[in-house]
């Protein structure tokens, strides 16, 4: 059945409630006496994927080191055997979390005024705990520009502008204006900054560009 992945309806979720579909034992963790991968029936941890890196935080008492999308399902690894069956708590580290959706969002609006005001599409971006990158296709932009961008993005931010989850198929999103069309069946999960961006996404947001 795969993992029902909540942080997709709400980035704010901190903590949850979930069933334990699967534990085996995983590769060694440096500094751990062991380590085991576990599948639950939903979760609110974000897997490395697209440039965001994985959530941290904890399935009962067992620190959580690593969240990777496999597919359907979301594995994470932790420190402790878990029971399959069992009904865990998970708490997500918020200010790792926080500190993803802020930089993220503003990837997002960022990307989208290079792209409008100087034709320079985003290929790929990368967030990190001391710098964000993002790599647009083009000649690099002069001083000029990356003072020009910074303020039109400064002024999406001082409005504080809401920021929303949209879902449709490639179609439809194209059809409203999406930033990048993808070339995917069924519907897709997109974040609108209003009046300023649609882009298809399934990381984790703010909910205002404030």
């Amino acid at each position: 059945m795969g993992t029902h992945r909540l942080y997709y309806d709400d980035s704010y979720l901190q903590n949850f409630e979930a069933r334990v579909t699967e534990c085996v034992p995983a590769a060694p963790v440096p500094g751990t006496a062991g380590a085991w991968e576990v599948a639950l029936d939903q979760s609110a941890f974000y897997p490395t994927s697209g440039g965001q890196p994985n959530d941290l935080g904890k399935l009962g008492e067992a620190r959580v080191f690593d969240v990777r999308d496999e597919g359907e399902e979301i594995v994470h690894v932790v420190e402790q055997e878990l029971k399959v069956g069992e009904e865990v708590h998970g708490c997500v580290d918020w200010a790792r979390r926080f500190d993803h959706m802020q930089q993220h969002t503003g990837q997002h609006l960022l990307s989208a005024v290079f792209q409008e005001r100087f034709g320079l599409p985003t290929m790929s971006f990368h967030l990190g705990e001391e710098l964000c990158t993002i790599d647009l296709r083009g000649p690099e932009p002069k001083a000029d520009a990356l003072e020009g961008a910074q303020r039109a993005a400064n002024v999406v931010v001082f409005e504080d502008r809401a920021v929303n989850v949209r879902y449709g198929t490639a179609e439809q999103l194209a059809e409203i204006g999406v930033r990048k069309e993808v070339e995917r069946e069924g519907i897709l999960r997109a974040i609108e900054i209003e009046g300023a961006d649609l882009q298809p996404c399934g990381g984790t947001h703010v909910k205002s560009t404030g």
